[in-house]
């Protein structure tokens, strides 16, 4: 059980919150903080959501480009029974029929607003018992789109726990590392600013989520995608001590060779130089004044860009160095953490970019001009390790590679890594009928990067879940939910999930047609490929 005031199931799952399991008394709609009082609504589940609650000051004006300052306080009541505009970020309304490539409104509608650091609150409708634990959740979207609004936490917070979900500056506004900048800031250092951003969100928690029913001393961090990779990085900052306990990685790693590193000042700020070249700050003396003054929509609409370009940096006080350096020093915030990735990540990537955006399926001969166009040096051993020929098709192919390199052994690698210290639950979501994102004739999606997100959060735009799918969807917000609550995502009559170490190498395969450990992840993955020298 997550906690004696919380009702289970005959499975030893927690059961959701209703009415009738609350009949002692609904919880208020208005809660007030230091900061002020806002009112919220009430979601599905019968879960109490309290949305658009600032947590920092609007980092507009002289406050771009600078860590976040705390949010103001206000008078009277406040309306929080809507979302907060999401960070600035381009429509990604790039289908044929004008649908977005990934679900969620700030994918459809984008956003120019800078006023945009708020969080998003949902809490069971219950008055009785203890604190609860809570769950901070970081958005994914390559730290270029999306929105804490994005995510509909009822079935998780049914479970009983509150969960806050985050918006955090993206892109060129989050992420931009530049001489200039570094020269004012009092680290001699610049980037990261949606690092801090996150790191501000946290202290709100600690400050703030007591009112909300929330356990500040029971706070997990956790992610997909970017999210995960910056809830790795957390791990390694040592700004973020004793902010968190424990923490969820989804899809998303910080510490292997092929994860998505943070780059080194220097590189950060060379990128950062030939953006603000791009939008016509080439004068080292008044750069950062330039920047300020650049209208948020060509800061955002400036493209084509490095993907690499709005990625994390170490050298600012939040990531003063590389987690792995940080790791090899014990220099960490170790806490247990639930960590995985789904069985073919990189499907989703192929059927965005080859099949929808690029020249249609890939043939054998476009295959290997692609991966030597991407993987020089490494093209050869990848078309030996991963031939056409033994898949259905070159974009299967394709896909494989990406996966296995880009998400399942850096996954596995992080949990290596983090298991010598701490527990650490490693999963693969494997449900080869996960509903589909986009339509992708030529790749069969199976799953594909962020398809587990609908079994803990629903999505109301994507095809409902099967009966088998609803079932597995009961088991993960168990597993989550129990983590959340107590490290450790067992409990009674659910499939029993052992703890990761290096020698036993399990793996908990989450799949419509059974749940339960495997230690064929890293054969199935090429793991022993990856991680060869020179690989």
């Amino acid at each position: 059980m997550v906690g004696a005031s919380i009702t289970t199931t005959t499975a030893g799952y927690p059961a959701p919150t209703t009415a009738a399991s609350h009949a002692r008394g609904q919880a208020p709609l208005t809660v007030s903080t230091s900061l002020g009082t806002v009112r919220g609504t009430t979601g599905r589940d019968g879960v109490r959501v309290f949305q658009g609650i600032p947590y920092a000051a609007p980092p507009t004006g002289e406050l771009r480009w600078r860590p976040p300052k705390p949010a103001r306080p206000w008078s009277g009541v406040r309306d929080a029974s809507s979302p907060a505009s999401p960070c600035p970020q381009i429509p990604l309304t790039l289908l044929p029929d004008g649908s977005p490539i990934l679900p969620g409104d700030s994918n459809r509608t984008g956003s120019t607003s800078e006023d945009c650091l708020y969080l998003n609150v949902w809490t069971p409708t219950r008055t009785s018992g203890g604190r609860l634990p809570v769950l901070v959740w970081l958005h994914g979207g390559g730290n270029t789109y999306g929105a804490g609004s994005d995510y509909d936490a009822a079935a998780l917070a049914s479970r009983g726990m509150v969960v806050v979900t985050v918006n955090y500056r993206l892109g060129a506004l989050g992420w931009l590392a530049h001489p200039a900048l570094s020269a004012e800031s009092t680290d001699a250092a610049s980037g990261d600013y949606g690092l801090m951003d996150q790191q501000a969100a946290l202290r709100w928690v600690r400050q703030h989520i007591g009112a909300f029913g929330g356990d500040r001393q029971r706070v997990t961090l956790g992610g997909q995608s970017a999210g995960s990779a910056d809830t790795c990085l957390h791990i390694a900052s040592p700004t973020a001590q004793r902010l968190f306990h424990q923490a969820i990685q989804q899809s998303g790693s910080c510490t292997s060779a092929d994860a998505l590193a943070p780059l080194p000042l220097p590189a950060a700020e060379r990128n950062g130089q030939d953006f603000a070249a791009s939008v016509g700050c080439t004068d080292p003396e008044n750069a950062a004044a330039c920047l300020r003054a650049v209208p948020v929509t060509r800061l955002i609409g400036s493209a084509p860009r490095p993907s690499a370009l709005w990625t994390p940096n170490t050298g600012p006080d939040v990531l003063p160095v590389a987690p792995r350096e940080a790791w090899a020093s014990g220099r960490v915030n170790a806490v247990p953490t639930l960590s995985g990735s789904t069985h073919d990540e990189y499907r989703y990537f192929t059927a965005v970019y080859v099949d929808l955006l690029g020249n249609g399926p890939l043939t054998p001969a476009s295959y290997a001009a692609l991966v030597r166009l991407q993987q020089p040096g490494k093209a050869e051993a990848i078309l030996r390790e991963y031939p056409a020929a033994a898949y259905p098709s070159a974009n299967l192919a394709y896909s494989a590679y990406g996966t296995d390199q880009r998400f399942a052994c850096p996954a596995r690698e992080d949990s290596r890594l983090y298991s010598g210290r701490v527990p650490v639950y490693a999963y693969e979501f494997a449900d080869p009928q996960a509903p589909p994102f986009v339509p992708a004739p030529h790749t069969p999606q199976g799953a594909f990067h962020a398809s587990e997100l609908v079994y803990l959060f629903p999505m109301d735009a994507l095809r409902p879940l099967t009966p088998a799918q609803k079932r597995l969807s009961r088991v993960m917000t168990g597993y989550w939910a129990r983590f959340v609550a107590t490290g450790n995502p067992n409990g009674p009559g659910a499939p029993v999930w052992p703890r990761y170490t290096a020698g036993g190498d399990r793996i908990q395969v989450l799949d419509p047609g059974g749940v339960a450990p495997t230690t064929g992840f890293p054969a199935d993955h090429h793991c022993a490929f990856w991680q060869a020298p020179g690989a």
